[in-house]
């Protein structure tokens, strides 16, 4: 009897349906428990036009993102199928890589090898975005071979450094692609540094439309948990747990419209937990449940902002996170998140004390530091907040929700209706806007 292994002809091997390849570690099309074994069906399956790649459970070590195309669902087993990164190989820079290189000269290139994914950085800026990396596709005489170009210079005598770090599966220029049933745990042993300013997501979508995110945790990413943005239009995440990673839980990126954000659990991240980027207009986000988040960067539970337009926000919990429940940034008349409508959420609990994050408060104005339900920047119009909850039910020293809503200076036209408001030690409503045409409740 012939064994399959990780190749493409065991992927298009006898027992593989015509649009369905299976990995695992035994009794599958294509057996293995690497990135490479995902990605061999993945290609196999692509080439037939599309169809489901069937990830059996196991553990699975990457060393670069599983690469998906357009019409490919990736399915795995939830708690049992999951993806690991693997350890972390990086070096300085021997020699300047360079736009329209695909070259890349390490100091050390002993521990890189063809198939994985890197990033570049140096110390020009003060964090680098690495949700596309670069594939290594051969390392010859000191030299890794890449296989495309490189977009931006990075310097060696500005501390440049490659590393081969990168989302656990990467959707990129791949329309229609579902993930559905995985653990995404990039946790990665980080002795030198190299990753302290680089962010990558777990799960990411550039410039992929129609795409679908289904019963997934992500946990331990330096950076966001799951992310989808460049005109990602049209995409939906549901049921899904983002928690314990260093910056977002769930980032729907900039202008990745009509898009969905339903049943998802957020908590434990760094920063915001659902984080709405730029352009995210005529989008639903519903019973998602948001707390704990923002102990690190003294962020809020739901952050919504620049041309984020037109927009549902209904059912949701948000309890517990360190500056406020939902906040809504400050932006220009053209680029508020006008028109907004905020029904049956509970906003509670959220805010922090004086002593905590000390050091960060310190940087912002003094109503930064003030915990409310829900804080509206200007210049933002046309809001509705309707049968919605908004309560402090600590007591002494922990009631930090000090009010339910704040309207800060410039915005206008906002309507309550049937909400319910207790327990806040300051004022229900802090209205500083100067606007004459709200329709606001009282407590």
């Amino acid at each position: 009897m012939t064994r399959r292994t990780e190749s493409k002809d065991a992927a298009c091997g006898a027992g593989a349906s015509p649009r369905d390849i299976t990995v695992g570690p035994r009794g599958a099309d294509v057996q293995g428990t690497t990135g490479r074994a995902i990605q061999l069906a993945v290609d196999a399956v692509a080439l037939r036009g599309g169809g489901t790649v069937r990830v059996m459970p196991g553990e699975y070590v990457l060393t670069d993102a599983v690469r998906l195309r357009s019409d490919i669902a990736l399915v795995g087993d939830r708690d049992r199928t999951v993806l690991r990164r693997g350890p972390l190989v990086w070096s300085p820079l021997k020699v300047d890589a360079d736009v329209g290189q695909t070259q890349i000269t390490p100091a050390d290139p002993s521990g890189f090898c063809p198939g994985m994914g890197v990033c570049l950085r140096d110390d020009r800026v003060g964090w680098a975005c690495v949700s596309t990396p670069h594939l290594v596709t051969d390392v010859r005489d000191g030299v890794l071979h890449l296989a495309d170009f490189m977009t931006t210079d990075r310097l060696a005598e500005s501390g440049g450094r490659v590393v081969n770090y990168f989302p656990l599966i990467l959707a990129e220029n791949a329309d229609r692609c579902t993930v559905d049933g995985f653990t995404i745990d990039a946790a990665v042993d980080d002795p030198d540094g190299a990753i302290g300013d680089l962010r990558a997501a777990g799960i990411y979508f550039h410039h992929s439309t129609d795409g679908r995110i289904r019963n997934v945790l992500a946990r331990h990413v330096h950076g966001d948990g799951m992310c989808f943005g460049k005109a990602s239009v049209r995409m939906t995440v549901e049921d899904c747990e983002a928690r314990d990673n260093w910056y977002y839980g769930i980032h729907p990126g900039s202008h990745s419209a009509h898009s969905a954000v339903r049943r998802c659990h957020i908590h434990g991240n760094g920063s915001d937990g659902l984080y709405v980027c730029w352009g995210i207009h005529h989008s639903t986000f519903e019973d998602n449940h948001v707390h704990h988040n923002g102990w690190l960067h003294l962020r809020s539970g739901i952050s919504i902002g620049h041309k984020d337009t037109d927009n549902l926000l209904q059912r949701n919990h948000v309890h517990e996170n360190a500056k406020f429940g939902i906040c809504v940034r400050r932006k220009t008349a053209a680029n508020g998140a006008h028109r907004c409508v905020y029904r049956e959420n509970v906003i509670e609990n959220n805010g922090s004390r004086p002593d905590q994050l000390a050091d960060i408060k310190a940087q912002l104005p003094p109503w930064e530091s003030v915990g409310c339900g829900v804080s509206i920047c200007g210049v933002t119009r046309d809001l509705v907040f309707e049968d919605n909850r908004l309560r402090e039910t600590r007591s002494g020293d922990e009631r930090t929700q000090q009010h339910a809503l704040c309207l800060r200076d410039g915005v206008s036209h906002v309507t309550m209706r049937g909400n319910q408001m207790s327990g806040h030690p300051g004022a229900a409503v802090l209205d500083e806007s100067g606007a004459a045409d709200h329709v606001l409740q009282t407590e």
